[in-house]
């Protein structure tokens, strides 16, 4: 087996080999090593961003519908559940509605549309379309990496531009 490592390239989710130096005697199964991961990995990214989406989707709608109206127990119980799996296999989602873009730069957000408004001082965020979905995983002996999965599709408001005097 050669002594390769794999990482996951979190701008293009595309699998990158690095030089790993030999430990455990470059044997399958010997301590100190792993087989490199495959393609699946990038499949697996893609599968649980789509999940995250899908959830807060549907807490969004279950949000929505039930202002005014009893919720639907059985249905927020199973999107906790849902929910709570993913947040253990390391999924975060993010969604970043109300966010002051002007406090600092977010490498996970798209800006779809922006309206001009006089009712903000500063660039913000009033709704997103679709939330960033980021993935935190590792191997036991190499440190958690965070890769974006998905990037947050928002709308923002920004102040209406005054001209110069």
């Amino acid at each position: 087996m050669s002594n390769e490592l794999f990482l996951l390239n979190a701008a293009s989710l595309k699998l990158v080999q690095v030089e790993k130096p030999a430990q455990g005697g470059g044997q399958a199964g010997a301590p100190g090593t792993f087989p490199p991961p495959t393609e699946r990995i990038l499949a697996l990214a893609k599968v649980m961003g789509e999940l995250g989406v899908g959830l807060w989707r549907a807490r969004q709608s279950l949000e929505k519908d039930a202002e005014g109206e009893p919720v639907d127990r059985r249905m927020h119980r199973a999107l906790e559940v849902m929910e709570s799996a993913l947040k253990q296999a390391g999924v975060e989602v993010i969604d970043r509605t109300g966010t002051n873009l002007s406090l600092g730069h977010y490498r996970d957000i798209v800006v779809v549309a922006t309206e001009p408004s006089a009712d903000v001082q500063s660039e913000l965020i009033v709704e997103t379309i679709k939330p960033a979905v980021q993935w935190r995983h590792g191997f036991p002996h190499v440190a958690p990496e965070v890769v974006l999965v998905q990037p947050s599709e928002v709308v923002t408001k920004s102040p209406l531009s005054t001209p110069n005097a």
